[in-house]
């Protein structure tokens, strides 16, 4: 018998508005399970519980990762989404709580969605048998009334490694009874702990470790990732030990379709595409009005919203089962209790769609789903692939599609399908002995414990920073020992995520109410909350009134307006003091202190439906301003290397250095192993300070964290291999592996940028 997805597949088949626009339609084959039997010391009460779920055998990853587990061995499972990670951790882990009644195991999540979600899921194991054990949630929201029972009688205690560092450890002596007992740590996601984020995380597990093994504990670690090219080795520098790697997937799957879809041309002169928003919302329709329920993507938080709305409206009186078909929209900046109740609704079916922002690409439950819309397509392989098997599960069909958007690089990927199946998943780096990260973990070890004369950290010689510290007022040696000798707790002034904890807490004051609907970080809050904003919050309009940056708080009230706000950004950046200059043939690298500001100065009204602009409106907030490090190229007069801007159609020099800029910084995280996301750049043909073309490469964590003063000493190497890069590439004109595509009428700027980075590495002597 047909499927409601398999037989809309076929009408879009046979649609010929479909057909025309997909650039790329593959079909992926249904996949066998491989199944082992439970192992046979596995607890009659674990079987008893799962054979409650339906559970009456192993995939053999599951079992696979049983028997590594159990012989002690540290490990990772790299497998789908939907492939059964989480049982593969939790069956050794119960059965090792079963066997030894004082045991204890720490299970961190890198958001509280997911720590919600895990506790549901061992809740069903444990419930449906009455097993006896505790398992308790420790994060931000937990009230302070449970916090003391989770850390006296939680067997298994499920927390973000945000709590870990600054609620747990700091606080170790309250939680003398867990650590004692300590035997395992699952770190689920471990794919998303890369860059900045990653490099904390290691030296958070470093810290873990140290007080662990102060309370006589020792640590068997078990971590969960996505598909990236380097799972082991980033494990591996994440807990500080040699990992087993699982990949072998043991878990059937159904046949999946992906589709590149790329809108189709409404002005063929211009070149004017049909919009993602539209383009993804109709198709969605065509699966949910199908009874098949679906995810969509959406790149932001107001396209989200959009979409969202543009499908419920066009639902309004359209059916399911006797039940009108809803779709809801996920997001950061939820309530807590709204999160938990869109994921129950998809879970129990309530609910038939949702859309989301990558705030779903994670492991959460939100059960079956047989479609998903992307709606443009992710510039990260790892990303497309989570996205798209949010899709899938079980032994049916499944279908995503991949909507273009109007971004070069979209354009460029829905029409050369080779280069996107071909692609591999991205390595992830980090780089734990990055100084600055370093030296933050360090003082916060400290606080937790004195360390003793010759005591490393992390394989790291404390000595020399030890004695740093103590120049610096905050460590104290006597007796052999280094003391912390400050008043605060360090932790306090020390962000994993290296952005800002505070968060603006939305208001709707309708009819004079004063209801709390939601909240957002300060940056967000300047772009989408301010004063005329209309903001989109479950298909509900308001309207911002007044945000007050000062006290966190934005007050709205509901409204009916015919169109949606967008802001407009303006970025500058400013040497601040240079305080190193080196000079070369075609100019100097310089290190310097810089301010970047962000200044939200204009809105555009767009109108609900055709997105056209309306208007305009001015915005009067205080700018954003981070002060951090930079590192600068100058090219001065006459100096830029052969292939200089002289010899550049003018129109192309700006061009030609942006594209080089944003070449150059794809390929710098490769040397400095940090994240894409950790560094900025900013390029000028005549840069207002310098009166010369600069480009400046940036930290994007407030005071730096030595990713400026790595990139000056790695530069040689990273303009090497960006010269390399785009000389070797074998696309004709550009590409989103190079310098990006060139979609202009006359071309030339690959060739351009060739001849510029060619030249820049001859006269810097590299070739």
């Amino acid at each position: 018998m047909t499927s409601p997805l398999e037989g809309i597949l076929e009408e879009l088949k046979r649609d010929r508005s479909f057909a025309s626009n997909v650039g790329a339609w593959k079909r992926l084959p249904a996949r066998e399970g491989s199944y082992a039997p439970f192992p046979k010391e596995l607890d009659e009460r674990i079987v008893t519980a799962l054979g409650q779920q339906g559970i009456g055998q192993l995939y053999s990853h599951q079992r696979l990762a049983w028997e590594k587990i159990r012989a002690g061995e540290h490990c990772v499972v790299v497998t789908p989404t939907a492939s059964g990670k989480t049982l593969a951790y939790n069956l050794p882990v119960m059965q090792r709580l079963l066997a030894e009644p004082e045991a204890r195991a720490l299970y961190l999540f890198p958001t509280k969605a997911l720590s919600q979600d895990q506790q549901s899921a061992l809740n069903d194991i444990v419930l449906s048998d009455d097993l006896p054990v505790k398992i308790t949630t420790y994060d931000g929201d937990t009230p302070k009334s449970l916090r003391v029972s989770a850390r006296e009688s939680g067997r298994i205690v499920i927390s973000n490694p945000d709590m870990l560092h600054s609620g747990i450890l700091p606080n170790h002596p309250k939680w003398i009874k867990f650590l004692s007992n300590l035997r395992f740590v699952v770190i689920d996601e471990v794919h998303t702990y890369r860059g900045i984020f990653g490099s904390h995380m290691a030296n958070l597990m470093r810290r873990l470790v140290r007080i662990a093994g102060f309370y006589g504990s020792k640590i068997q670690f078990i971590c969960c990732s996505a598909t990236i090219k380097n799972p082991g080795e980033l494990a591996e520098k994440i807990i500080g030990e040699p990992v087993s790697v699982i990949e072998e997937n043991g878990a059937p799957s159904g046949a999946k379709n992906l589709i590149l879809y790329n809108p189709p041309l409404v002005d063929a002169v211009q070149g004017i595409r049909r919009g993602v928003v539209l383009e993804s919302r109709d198709i969605a329709l065509r699966f949910l009005r199908g009874g098949v329920k679906t995810i969509v993507f959406g790149r932001s938080r107001i396209r989200v919203e959009l979409i969202a709305d543009y499908i419920n409206k066009a639902l309004a009186n359209h059916f399911n089962e006797n039940h009108r078909t809803r779709v809801e929209a996920y997001r950061g900046g939820y309530l807590p209790g709204e999160r938990r109740q869109i994921e129950r609704g998809l879970r129990d079916g309530s609910i038939k769609g949702v859309v989301s922002t990558n705030a779903l690409e994670l492991g959460i439950d939100i059960g079956g789903l047989d479609a998903a819309v992307l709606a443009g397509i992710p510039a990260s392989v790892s990303s497309a692939l989570q996205q798209s098997g949010r899709a899938g599960r079980g032994a049916s069909e499944s279908v995503a599609v991949l909507v273009a958007s109007a971004s070069p690089t979209d354009q460029y990927l829905v029409g050369h399908e080779d280069y996107f199946f071909g692609r591999s998943p991205e390595a992830a780096s980090i780089n734990p002995e990055n100084l600055y990260i370093l030296l933050d973990h360090l003082k916060c070890a400290l606080f937790e414990l004195p360390f003793s004369e010759g005591e490393d950290f992390g394989g790291n010689d404390t000595e020399p920073l030890l004695s740093y510290l103590e120049e610096e007022g905050v460590a104290r040696y006597t007796g052999g020992k280094w003391f912390w000798a400050d008043r605060g707790y360090p932790a306090e002034g020390v962000s994993l995520r290296s952005a800002s904890s505070e968060n603006v807490v939305i208001i709707n004051t309708t009819g004079g109410k004063n209801e709390v609907i939601g909240e957002m970080d300060l940056p967000s809050a300047k772009e989408l909350l301010f004063p005329k904003a209309v903001y989109l919050h479950r298909g509900r309009q308001f309207q911002s009134l007044r945000l007050d940056v000062e006290n966190r708080r934005c007050d709205v009230e509901e409204s009916s307006l015919n169109y949606y706000t967008d802001s407009i950004v303006k970025s500058d950046i400013k040497p601040l003091e240079i305080d190193l200059e080196e000079s070369f043939p075609w100019g100097c690298a310089l290190l310097a202190d810089v301010l970047v500001r962000n200044q939200v100065a204009k809105y555009k009204k767009l109108k609900f439906a055709t997105h056209e602009n309306i208007g305009y409106g001015d915005i009067s907030l205080p700018e954003e301003e981070m002060h951090t490090r930079s590192f600068i190229l100058r090219f001065d007069e006459g100096g830029v290397p052969a292939g200089q801007f002289s010899e550049v159609e003018a129109a192309l020099a700006e061009e030609v250095i942006a594209r080089s800029a944003s070449l150059l910084l794809s390929v710098a995280p490769l040397f400095l192993l940090c994240d894409h996301s950790d560094i900025g750049v900013s390029e000028r043909l005549r840069d207002p300070h310098f009166a010369l073309p600069a480009i400046y490469f940036y930290d994007k964590a407030p005071g730096g964290i030595g990713l400026a003063e790595s990139m000056m000493k790695a530069f040689p190497a990273i303009l090497k291999a960006g010269a390399e890069r785009v000389s070797s590439c074998s696309c004709e004109s550009g590409c989103p592996s190079c310098c990006g595509p060139d979609l202009s009428p006359d071309g030339g700027r690959k060739e351009a940028v060739v001849r510029f980075l060619n030249g820049w590495v001859r006269a810097s002597g590299l070739g």
